[in-house]
């Protein structure tokens, strides 16, 4: 006859159990807590790389000279980049329109009928044919250019009106709008519409700005301005989301904080946004703060910078 268990065996038997028990949930535990750790590094690290490049493509074709800072998102005091004291937080620039520099139209195609390597715009500017109401601008395709600004603009652009050109040595970031207080935009020549010629294109500037009448042999061109302005902050966390305002152009009058400028959030819970120039160089670092989701106090934070070469 079989004996049943005794009270001592069963006792022993749920000491082991209990211990193997609680060695594993303890080894499942640290591996659960291990991989959330890792997990979350690795969504803050992808969040910080996507909002550094996400301001480092675009900044790289700011138009020199046009890299401000702010104080705070409601301030309009502004500086140089080169300025750069901590305090400040709203960074904005002017980017030259790179996806017309850059277009090639299919419609217009060598013999053999390939495209021709003519971007929109050239950048060139022949100087003995502008004057004070036109610059005329050779090997430019000036109604592309109207297609490709009248799409960026969700239409807000057409006929290339308000359209800025920018000569070397005519401006300052005191002379092209960011703040009716620092003296207008003498520094830049706005379009009012252009001529699509086949010998020479024309583009028809306003002649009743006060800007400076250097015409140059080279000019870039910009249908917005750009800034990366900290939003949401939370005192508690002390974090704050990152967001990019566009499609605005402060020689108009607009500015970043206007209600028809277009927003788009970077990253969120971000901890740190630091901006800095050193000679060429424009430096940017962002640190993300996540929380892990183990304790009411467990974040994890990850900082990351980008150069961008100017």
């Amino acid at each position: 006859m079989k004996k049943a268990f005794t009270m001592i065996e069963m006792i022993l038997t749920m000491v082991i159990l209990s211990i193997v028990a609680y060695v594993s949930s303890s080894l499942i535990a640290k591996t659960y807590i291990g991989y959330n750790r890792t997990n979350t590094l690795h969504k803050a690290n992808t969040k910080v790389e996507l909002a550094l490049n996400s301001i480092a493509n675009r900044l790289s074709y700011a138009i020199g000279g046009t890299i401000v800072k702010r104080k705070s998102a409601t301030d309009a005091t502004i500086a140089s980049i080169s300025a750069a004291p901590s305090s400040y937080e709203v960074l904005e620039w002017i980017g030259y329109d790179i996806d017309g520099f850059e277009a090639q139209d299919r419609d217009n195609v060598l013999n053999n009928g390939t495209p021709k390597p003519q971007p929109a715009w050239s950048g060139y500017c022949n100087v003995n044919k502008s004057s004070a109401t036109q610059i005329a601008t050779p090997g430019s395709d000036l109604t592309f250019e109207n297609d490709i600004v009248n799409r960026l603009s969700e239409g807000k652009i057409s006929r290339l009106k308000g359209v800025a050109i920018f000569f070397p040595n005519n401006y300052s970031y005191r002379n092209i709008g960011y703040s009716g207080t620092l003296g207008g935009t003498f520094g830049i020549a706005v379009v009012q519409d252009f001529t699509p010629s086949t010998t020479v294109p024309i583009l028809k500037i306003d002649s009743t700005k006060s800007w400076k009448k250097r015409v140059t042999e080279h000019y870039k061109l910009a249908w917005s301005a750009y800034s990366v302005v900290p939003i949401n902050y939370n005192a508690t966390k002390k974090t704050f989301d990152l967001e990019l305002r566009y499609n605005y152009r402060p020689w108009l009058g607009e500015q970043y904080n206007s209600r028809a400028t277009k927003k788009s959030i970077l990253a969120t819970n971000i901890s740190v946004f630091k901006t800095y120039a050193t000679q060429n160089r424009v430096h940017v670092k962002i640190c993300s703060k996540e929380k892990i989701g183990i304790g009411k106090q467990d974040f994890t934070s990850i900082c990351k910078e980008k150069v961008v070469f100017k």
